[in-house]
């Protein structure tokens, strides 16, 4: 990748976009281009105003902006300044909550989107799963079932066996959306409570779409994710139908 410098000049001119939008462009271009990793610094205030030579207001205002994106985090005090942070998928959790709660989208539209897209990255990594990555799902199952007893393990592996599949499609787009729309309809935050039966439950149909993949078959995976999520909704819907039809509401 060839990298670039920052500078006045590698701003293109344009009225209908403000100096500090065009300031935070030219610093995504910087960091992606130079390949720069989470956590790398970038240069002060005082060097950012001199390369771009633009005052620190709109040096400040473009900053944070990049910041309300994800693209950096701004330490205080001396030695402070901004800090390369890698924008990640469930980013985008806010900005569609809100876009949800201004529409009167629910839980259920979310529960409905992610039973449309699950089957289908399902689907993707079955043609793209190595016997590894299979064992590793595996465990993960094992693990469910072994720790049926406690909520916190069965959390963090179905969180982990969902992300691995989403992972295993090889599409950033995919990924990005499935951390979107688990984290807005992520049952531990909203109330929903899962007895050990119920994960025990939850194990069994991880297994069935483990099965699948073990097979390589697209058309079985993605039935088994179909199924499994699916019913993951008929649950929420039995067991909490006032949630699962309370509008969305930007709270987390």
């Amino acid at each position: 990748m060839t990298g670039s410098t920052l500078s006045a000049g590698s701003m293109k001119s344009s009225r209908s976009i403000k100096t500090s939008e065009r300031v935070a462009r030219e610093l995504v271009n910087h960091i992606v281009d130079n390949d720069l990793a989470e956590g790398a610094k970038l240069p002060n205030e005082k060097q950012l105003v001199e390369a771009f030579e633009v005052g620190r207001t709109t040096l400040r205002e473009a900053l944070r902006l990049l910041e309300t994106r994800g693209v950096i985090t701004v330490r205080p005090g001396p030695g402070g300044g901004p800090i390369v942070r890698r924008p990640r998928g469930d980013d985008l959790r806010e900005g569609l909550t809100l876009i949800l709660q201004f529409s009167g989208g629910s839980l259920k539209d979310v529960l409905e989107a992610r039973t449309a897209l699950e089957p289908t990255m399902a689907r993707l990594a079955a043609g793209r799963i190595t016997d590894e990555q299979v064992d590793e799902l595996s465990a993960s199952v094992e693990r469910m079932r072994d720790g049926a007893g406690d909520h916190d393990i069965f959390l963090s592996e179905n969180q982990f066996f969902h992300a691995k599949i989403a992972d295993l499609t090889g599409s950033g787009v995919l990924r990005a959306f499935n951390d979107t729309l688990k984290s807005i309809a992520d049952g531990a935050v909203v109330g929903v409570e899962y007895t050990a039966r119920r994960r025990l439950a939850v194990a069994a149909a991880h297994e069935k779409v483990v099965d699948a993949l073990r097979t390589r078959d697209p058309d079985a995976a993605a039935e088994a994710m179909r199924a499994h999520v699916g019913e993951a909704g008929e649950f929420w819907k039995r067991k909490y139908p006032e949630l699962i039809s309370r509008p969305v509401r930007w709270v987390h």
